[in-house]
């Protein structure tokens, strides 16, 4: 997974965002309109998804499944989404600001995502629930 500079209120900034499947096989990627699921071998775009707006800030194959993929917004929810069913699995809110990392553990099956509200969420993947949350403490330097 590659982390995208934070969203923007200047809806002509676009953050761009790109991510590898497990098995290296496809990529998937987001530049401010559509996410594009990509064949790396083949080198061709295989299909494009789910509407431009909001912005998609992050995004992440979810590890147990190359079909499932993680879009986290700039309105602060996050997007499970099942490529081959091209359906939204569930949508997760618990931020108040965009979106800035998607993480995965596969010891754990959790999923963790930090917003430009200074928080982090930790995420049950089996039932794509909260489980806690907590606030960073940022020091001004």
């Amino acid at each position: 997974m590659v982390n995208s500079s934070p969203p923007s209120s200047n809806s002509n900034m676009v953050s761009p965002c790109l991510a590898l499947s497990k098995n290296d096989s496809y990529a998937i990627s987001a530049s401010g309109g559509m996410v594009s699921l990509f064949n790396v071998i083949a080198f061709k775009k295989m299909k494009s998804f789910m509407p431009p707006a909001p912005a998609a800030t992050c995004i992440a194959f979810y590890p147990s499944d190359n079909n499932i993929i993680v879009v986290g917004l700039e309105d602060s929810t996050i997007i499970i989404y099942n490529v081959r069913l091209d359906e939204v699995v569930s949508k997760l809110e618990g931020h108040l600001k965009g979106i800035s990392c998607l993480a995965f553990s596969n010891a754990l099956n959790v999923l963790i995502s930090s917003g430009i509200d200074a928080q982090i969420v930790v995420w049950d993947c089996n039932k794509w629930e909260k489980q806690r949350s907590t606030v960073l403490q940022i020091s001004p330097d």
